[in-house]
C-alpha cells in the first residue's frame, strides 16, 4: 500500500529534514521529493534509506509553499501524495493508517493525522471553516480566552479527537492527498505564499465533492515554527496577509469583505504587539 505513496517535503530555513525522510522510508514509502525553496544554505545529504528513492530539487528562489508542491505534482505517478513539513515526525504506523482511510473511498480527497506538539499535547489540527462572527471573536480574544464559545466552535471541541471523522479542513503540516483530487482542483492556490493554503485547498476539495478526514490512529509530532521563529514578525504579517486573501476568495459581498479585512488588520496589529512584547519579556 505504501509503495503507492509519494512524499513531498518543502524546506526553507528549516531544521534537519533527514530524520523525517528516513522515518518515511522505514514506514514503506519508496519515493520522496525534498524541495529546497530557496534556502540560504543547501540541503544536500547522503541518503541511506534502502529502497526509498530520494530526490532533492532546488528552484533557487522561494516560490511559496503551495507553488513549490505544485511544481512537483506533474512528475508524480503514485496514487497518493503525502505533503509534510520537514519538522514533522510520524509515529510508527502513521502512514499506513492514513493510507487505509484513503483506500476506503475514492471520494476522500485528503486525510490528516492527530498532531502532537513536543510536549505530547494534541494540537487542534481539524477545524470548521471560519464564519464571519467566529473569525472576528476568535481572532480578537481567542488567544486570551481559548475556552470561549467561538474558539471552541471553530476548533470543533465537541468532536471526539480519538475517533476518525469527516471534517471541514485539516492542518497541512502533514496531509495525505489523493493525486487525482489534487489535480482536479489544480493543486494548491499559489496566491498563498505561506499559511491558509491548507484551508483553501480543503475548501476547494469540498466544492468538488471530496471529503476531508481526520484519522487519529495516525499520529505525528510537529515541532512547529522552526522557520517562522527566526522571523516572527514577518510570519505574523504573512499569516494575516493569507487570511485576507482567503477572505477575498470566500466573500461575495464587498461590504462584508471590508468589515472582515478591517477585523484582520486589527488582529494583525494586536498580534504584532503581542509578538514584540513576548520578545522583550524573553530578553
Amino acid at each position: 500500500m505504501n509503495n503507492d505513496i509519494a512524499a513531498v517535503v518543502v524546506v526553507y530555513r528549516s531544521g534537519p529534514v533527514k530524520p523525517l525522510v528516513e522515518q518515511l522510508a522505514i514506514q514503506g514509502i519508496t519515493s520522496v521529493v525534498v524541495v529546497d525553496n530557496g534556502s540560504p544554505h543547501a540541503y544536500r545529504h547522503e541518503w541511506t534509506t534502502g529502497p526509498c528513492r530520494v530526490r532533492e530539487l532546488a528552484f533557487g528562489t522561494n516560490l511559496g509553499y503551495g507553488a513549490a508542491i505544485n511544481r512537483v505534482l506533474p512528475e508524480l505517478e503514485e496514487r497518493m501524495v503525502l505533503v509534510s513539513n520537514p519538522d514533522v515526525m510520524p509515529h510508527a504506523g502513521a502512514v499506513r493508517a492514513l493510507a487505509y482511510i484513503m483506500m476506503t473511498s475514492d471520494r476522500v480527497g485528503a486525510v490528516g493525522p492527530k498532531v502532537l506538539d513536543v510536549a505530547g499535547e494534541r494540537y487542534p489540527s481539524f477545524r470548521r471553516f471560519p464564519s464571519l462572527w467566529e473569525s472576528m471573536w476568535h481572532g480578537a480574544i481567542g488567544w486570551i480566552a481559548p475556552a470561549s464559545f467561538a474558539t471552541r466552535s471553530y476548533r470543533m471541541s465537541d468532536i471526539d479527537p480519538e475517533s476518525a471523522v469527516v471534517v471541514p479542513w485539516i492542518s497541512g503540516s502533514c496531509l495525505l492527498c489523493s493525486r487525482e483530487a489534487l489535480r482536479a482542483v489544480g493543486g494548491f492556490d499559489t496566491k498563498y505564499q505561506l499559511y491558509m493554503e491548507d484551508v483553501d485547498l480543503c475548501r476547494r476539495l469540498w466544492i468538488k465533492g471530496y471529503q476531508i478526514v481526520y484519522q487519529p490512529e495516525a499520529v505525528v509530532t510537529h515541532v512547529g515554527g522552526v522557520s517562522s521563529s527566526q522571523r516572527r514578525l514577518r510570519a505574523v504579517l504573512a499569516h494575516h496577509r493569507s487570511m485576507a486573501t482567503y477572505a477575498a476568495a470566500e466573500q461575495s459581498s464587498s461590504i462584508i469583505l471590508i468589515l472582515v479585512e478591517l477585523g484582520i488588520a486589527l488582529r494583525c496589529g494586536l498580534s504584532l504587539v503581542r509578538t514584540i512584547l513576548s520578545g522583550v519579556i524573553r530578553n
